[in-house]
């Protein structure tokens, strides 16, 4: 999400930015998202974004929306009025503090999707994170709720990531696993993943996507040498302290042209020095100046 220097909503900059991720070819395009800083968003700030990115996609792809909520009624009536405002889905963030708790009952994450998916007429999509990672099982079960068809997987451990994929597969299609572990993209694809809902992909879509196909269709040595190239800057933007992530992927977004600052808002902090150093050193080793790295592919 653009700000402008006072921390407001920079919504010519939004619109233009977007029209560049259309045009690098997603299935989807996901906004009140945690790359979208979504925890600094008003609902009517997430509601507009869902209006602009409609208006930008048209019919090119579908908009999904980040529902974030911390209780089960607040979810519902948070998921209604998303779709009103033009979601074609939703992903469900896990609701903290309660999920971060160990252990996590099934039964309880199940409930919380059912009332939200029986609340509205869209596809729904779990989100597992490393603060309230799903036991096992869970996939399983939330398969039974008609109208949840995938999880997102952003735990960034390799072998939840393998399990939850094979557990996937036991539902035959009902559920599929999309990755969201951004320093490891291509591993997760070719571990079973069908595509990835990921906060990476707010740049180098273009690059990301042509991957994606490349795993698909078994060209794994194809796809291998786009991750050559951009795997590194990804794994340099989501190191410790991962919540400096926002900052970093801001800054290179700024370097490339896409946005005219990096600004984000309090208490999130600005980009250190040291981060900026890293990642013009990495703009100068692999050419992410170049206008195949942009989320449109080109200038």
């Amino acid at each position: 999400m653009p700000f402008n220097t006072d921390a407001s909503i920079d919504w010519a900059t939004f619109e233009t930015y977007l029209a560049g991720v259309v045009e690098g070819g997603p299935s989807a395009i996901a906004v009140n998202m945690a790359a979208a800083e979504v925890t600094s968003l008003e609902h009517d700030e997430q509601f507009e974004s869902i209006r602009r990115a409609r208006k930008v996609a048209a019919a090119a792809c579908p908009i999904v929306a980040g529902l974030l909520a911390t209780h089960t009624r607040g979810a519902v009536d948070l998921g209604r009025r998303l779709v009103d405002a033009g979601a074609e889905a939703l992903v469900v963030f896990p609701p903290l503090p309660t999920f971060s708790s160990k252990p996590l009952d099934i039964k309880m994450v199940v409930d919380h999707h059912a009332a939200i998916a029986a609340a509205v007429d869209v596809p729904i999509i779990a989100f597992n994170t490393g603060n309230a990672t799903y036991p096992a099982g869970t996939i399983g079960a939330l398969s039974a709720i008609e109208n949840l068809v995938a999880i997102k997987d952003a735990a960034f451990n390799i072998e939840i990531s393998a399990d939850m994929v094979d557990e996937a597969a036991e539902t035959d299609g009902g559920m599929v696993v999309l990755t969201g572990n951004d320093t490891f993209i291509l591993e997760a694809l070719m571990l079973g993943s069908p595509g990835a809902l990921i906060g990476y992909a707010a740049t180098m879509t273009a690059e990301l996507v042509v991957m994606q196909q490349h795993v698909q269709a078994g060209r794994i040595t194809e796809a291998h040498e786009v991750w050559q190239r951009i795997g590194p800057l990804a794994r340099m933007i989501w190191r410790a302290p991962l919540r400096d992530y926002r900052p970093r992927l801001k800054y290179t977004l700024m370097r490339q042209g896409v946005l005219p600052n990096a600004v984000t808002r309090a208490p999130q902090p600005g980009i250190t020095d040291r981060d900026k150093a890293d990642i013009e050193r990495l703009f100068e080793r692999y050419g992410y100046a170049d206008a195949r790295y942009r989320p449109s592919g080109r200038a």
